[in-house]
């Protein structure tokens, strides 16, 4: 039986080629079609002179659907990566020299250094603490990078050596086309670890940050002592609501609309300062927070040479079902002391969620905010850096040291 089913991939396999030649044919006989029927319409509208209002609609209609069999061929990926070339700017150029970063800069985000993994270019930042009795990770979210955490980093470094990450595709790191997931991005952040800190360490995540965190807490337990939550998106539960009948014409329309034609254009429109701005009013409860700094921070990244490919990558990963794992799954099964921040104003996750996941882990803690939005950690700094230190020294070092004088006294 085995043996059978192998001969049969076989000659499928064989058989592809065939298969693809055929469809190549099909399009350019197509082609040839389409461009006979635009002569043809093209003679008849002005054979006699100029062409009346019905001759211009047919020429209109015949050209636009031209176009659109255009659109189908089977090299509509290449050439749309192609001509996206037209568009690169070129502030990664290899020969582009940084300037050296200020003193403020240097407080505020800290040594800014590069490793490679797995080829790629990783940029990640650094403040050391030699007093720092357990290090801490930021994890930015989507369309975030290091530069986020730049109201955090220097009040955690006062008693904890601070390190933070620009995850592949974001940030200052490499921005490949490749298939995305938040399993290559827990794999990142978890070679990172063994390259740069290699002892245990407290994850602090944003957003899609906060779910590598916690599904980093799971599949490393030895990696992690603590892990803090600003607001938690579960991407796999909105699958999961969708009726089962429903779901493959939801991935048809998915898929259109994660084409390399659409989300082109999307991103160069996405990344217009002006459209940066209304989607950061969207993640902010407050116009205050949202200052020149943030939205340069934001949009220098999606300037970057193949920053377009990473976007139209990254968004047409998250559309599939295996993105990402259950959070359920996941939090439940979380040993180290967890913590959820949550602005109240939240309108990218209302904080509903936030309350249910409190039954999936009973020693999972919640702290609510006032007047703080998707982006707790940014827009009520105070508040939020507070709290992480009070969290860090009552339920992650104290627990640890309650235990160490236990043994001692033993």
């Amino acid at each position: 039986m085995f043996c059978q089913t192998t001969e049969r991939q076989l000659t499928l396999k064989e058989f592809q080629p065939f298969i693809n030649q055929f469809k190549t044919d099909l399009w350019e006989f197509g082609v040839l079609a389409w461009l006979l029927a635009l002569l043809d319409r093209t003679f008849a509208a002005f054979s006699h002179g100029l062409p009346s209002a019905v001759d211009l609609i047919q020429l209109f209609v015949t050209i636009l659907m031209s176009l659109g069999w255009l659109l189908l061929s089977p090299q509509v990926e290449e050439w749309a990566l192609k001509v996206s070339e037209f568009f690169q700017p070129v502030f990664s150029n290899p020969s582009f020299v940084k300037a050296a970063p200020s003193i403020a800069q240097l407080r505020k985000l800290g040594y800014q250094q590069t490793f490679f993994w797995r080829n790629w270019k990783i940029n990640h930042s650094v403040i050391p603490n030699p007093k720092s009795q357990i290090p801490v990770i930021f994890v930015h979210g989507f369309g975030g990078s290091i530069g986020h955490w730049r109201q955090n980093m220097s009040a955690l470094s006062k008693q904890h050596s601070v390190y933070a990450i620009d995850l592949l595709g974001f940030g200052a790191s490499d921005k490949p086309d490749i298939n995305y997931s938040i399993e290559l991005w827990v794999e990142q952040l978890h070679d990172f670890w063994q390259t740069c800190v290699d002892k245990p360490v407290i994850l602090v995540g944003n957003s899609i940050g906060s779910l590598i965190c916690s599904v980093t807490a799971r599949k490393y337990p030895e990696m992690v002592r603590g892990v803090a939550m600003i607001s938690l998106p579960d991407p796999a539960s909105q699958h999961e609501v969708i009726p089962a009948l429903v779901r493959p014409i939801v991935r048809i329309i998915q898929t259109i609309f994660a084409s390399t034609w659409v989300l082109y254009p999307l991103f160069y429109l996405l990344r217009h300062p002006k459209i940066i701005r209304r989607w950061v009013m969207l993640a902010y409860s407050g116009q205050e927070a949202v200052t020149d700094e943030l939205l340069e921070i934001l949009a220098k990244p999606a300037h970057e040479r193949d920053s377009a490919r990473a976007f139209c990558a990254i968004l047409k990963a998250m559309t599939h079902p295996k993105f990402s794992p259950n959070l359920r799954s996941i939090l439940s099964n979380i040993q180290a002391p967890s913590l959820l921040l949550w602005g109240k104003q939240d309108r990218m996750i209302p904080i509903e969620m936030a309350r249910q996941f409190l039954t999936y882990n009973p020693h999972l803690q919640l702290i609510e905010l006032d007047n703080a939005g998707h982006c707790a950690h940014d827009e009520c700094p105070e508040r939020v850096n507070a709290e992480l230190m009070h969290w860090i020294q009552t339920q992650v070092l104290k627990p640890e040291s309650i235990k160490n004088s236990r043994r001692s006294l033993q």
